[in-house]
């Protein structure tokens, strides 16, 4: 059995939480990325700020190193050596202090080290003899090295510069790809969530059409959240009180149409009896009446039977007995039994009728024709064309029934179909209201459609039904 979450509130919070998430991990990353590389243009900002700084003092340093020593030289004074020891002092400091910049490699450090103990060597061996030229001489070559060093050191925080750039440019891209990712994640968050929403939407919008449809007898049980189980338990308590409701009545209909017919038949009976004055001639008056008696006992008598037809094609669905017809040769089968009907009103039919095999119900097939071509007749005027066309598709079979009648109104084409509904035109031509509300039960039986479409002159009406492959795929569906 699947996971769902506990409720729909649960599973859209869910899908909440998994568009959001992507998106917190790239700003995420974004934050963290952005203080690594401030901290890296921190240091390297105050790396060659402080780089500018210390070269300009070491160099002044140098200057003051050996002006004080040429002074000791001329004046041998003991203040000159203290004015080079101060000097010293603070060119070995920031000597340290450049050495321990953070972007320095370990060379330009040692060779910085080296500097201070080329000079501390030189120093140490004036204090001993008194003599200035070693220090003087190693004075000069610490200028020297230093210029060299003072370039290096200038070139490395030029490099580590153009480094920040370079991951400045990297960063954007890599941001530009963060975001990119988290909002594809975010889309296939989005799509999935979509698409399990209308599964289970789905799923229970087809139980309901099944239910609005009549279709009572295959159970309903939705998976999902405890909401969409919740709703499937009570769709199939829905789904089981409709089928007993209908059973119900299906019974009720069939055992009052059984019961009437013993009575009506004695009622039918008595009036041809009377109409034929077995009993004693009757008057004018009397004959009258057995006249309204027989006319409206043969007009209950087409109720019940049309009651009768209207409930069995109801379930027809379940015992129809599908075989292979020839859908041209059955409607020509039925033309033959109203031609003579036609004939007596010089009603023409027109046929196109090529031939045409389907997989369906022999008398399923047979009651929707005689009901349409039934309509077509009693509907034309005297003289008037029935116009009867079959084709077919790569997967369907079309009929097309059409008079030229006084077709049917406006406001009655959302109700033809409904039982017992007769039209304005229709009212004053003997029938029920049965024929094409039969019709359409036994084509959605077979998984079909019956239409009314649009035609200038009578009414022209559509049967669609499957041939042998869409029947095949409903069966593997049952």
């Amino acid at each position: 059995m699947k996971r769902y979450p506990g409720s729909f509130i649960q599973l859209v919070t869910l899908g909440y939480i998994l568009v959001v998430i992507p998106f917190l991990f790239a700003t995420s990353y974004v934050f963290i990325t952005l203080d690594t590389l401030d901290e890296h243009y921190r240091v390297a900002i105050t790396d060659f700020s402080e780089n500018s700084r210390l070269n300009g003092e070491i160099t002044e340093d140098l200057l003051h190193l050996e002006r004080s020593l040429r002074r000791y030289e001329v004046l041998r004074d003991t203040d000159s050596l203290n004015d080079y020891a101060r000097f010293r002092a603070e060119w070995q400091g920031n000597v340290e202090s450049l050495s321990r910049l953070s972007a320095l490699p370990a060379r330009v450090t040692s060779e910085l080290q080296a500097l201070i103990q080329l000079e501390s060597i030189a120093f140490g061996a004036m204090r001993d003899t008194q003599k200035t030229s070693a220090l003087l001489s190693a004075i000069d070559d610490i200028k020297q090295r230093f210029q060299k060093t003072r370039d290096d050191v200038r070139v490395i925080l030029e490099l580590e510069q153009d480094k920040f750039t370079i991951e400045a440019d990297v960063l954007r891209q890599r941001v530009l790809l963060a975001m990119g990712v988290a909002v594809l994640i975010a889309l296939c968050s989005i799509w999935l969530g979509r698409r399990l929403l209308s599964r289970l939407i789905g799923r229970f919008e087809k139980a309901v059409l099944r239910l609005g449809k009549g279709d009572l007898q295959h159970p309903i049980n939705l998976h999902g959240p405890r909401d969409m189980r919740w709703l499937g338990r009570w769709l199939e308590w829905l789904r089981r009180r409709l089928k007993t409701l209908e059973e119900a009545r299906t019974q009720v209909l069939r055992h009052v149409s059984h019961e009437l017919k013993s009575p009506l038949a004695a009622i039918r009976e008595g009036s041809n009896l009377l109409a034929e004055e077995v009993p004693g001639a009757l008057t004018v008056e009397q004959a009258r009446i057995v006249q309204i008696l027989q006319t409206n006992s043969e007009r209950l008598q087409d109720l019940i039977e049309g009651l009768l037809r209207l409930q069995q094609a109801g379930h027809a669905a379940e015992r129809i007995g599908f075989e292979n017809l020839r859908f041209d040769q059955l409607i020509e089968q039925v033309l033959e039994t109203y031609r003579l009907l036609a004939a007596e009103r010089n009603i023409e039919f027109q046929t196109t009728l090529p031939e045409v095999e389907i997989v369906a119900g022999h008398e399923g097939v047979l009651t929707i024709v005689h009901n349409l071509l039934s309509n077509a007749v009693k509907f034309s005027p005297e003289g008037g064309r029935v116009c009867i066309g079959l084709s077919k598709d790569g997967e369907r079979a079309f009929l097309d029934v059409s008079d030229e009648g006084s077709g049917v109104a406006e406001q009655d084409k959302a109700k033809i179909f409904e039982p017992f509904y007769r039209s304005s035109t229709s009212r004053l031509i003997a029938g029920v209201g049965l024929g094409l509300a039969i019709a359409r039960e036994f084509v959605r039986a077979h998984r079909g459609e019956l239409v009314l479409l649009d035609s200038p002159q009578g009414a022209h009406f559509r049967v669609v039904l499957p041939l042998k492959a869409t029947y095949v795929r409903s069966q593997q569906h049952a």
